[in-house]
């Protein structure tokens, strides 16, 4: 069976830059409202910095610590494909009978 091929590390690192890619997402569109609708220069930074703050804690909420958890270690996998075919198959050594033309359980063309 295959692993994960990221790391908890990397996978962690991943959601940080989610975060913040959000939230300076939501900050820089409400300066760019701002600065479209007229407001002034400085006016506009205040918004990029405060939206970019809501902008946190909107991601915070949206976007959980969780995500980055691993989800192999959280629940058991149950058993490999094909196990327990194998297991039936040691267990009926071949001792069992099977249908065969000889053994007369095959329907026939009764006449």
């Amino acid at each position: 069976m295959v692993g994960p091929s990221m790391t908890d590390a990397d996978r962690k690192r991943f959601l940080r830059y989610m975060q913040a890619g959000f939230a300076l997402l939501v900050g820089v569109s409400m300066g760019l409202v701002t600065l479209y609708g007229g407001a002034g220069l400085l006016t506009m930074l205040g918004i990029v910095v405060g939206g970019t703050a809501v902008g946190g804690v909107l991601a915070w909420y949206i976007i959980p610590e969780s995500v980055a958890e691993t989800p192999y270690e959280s629940f058991d996998r149950g058993p490999k494909p094909g196990a327990r075919t194998r297991q039936r198959r040691q267990e009926n050594d071949g001792s069992g009978q099977r249908a065969s033309e000889d053994d007369g359980r095959l329907s026939r063309n009764r006449d």
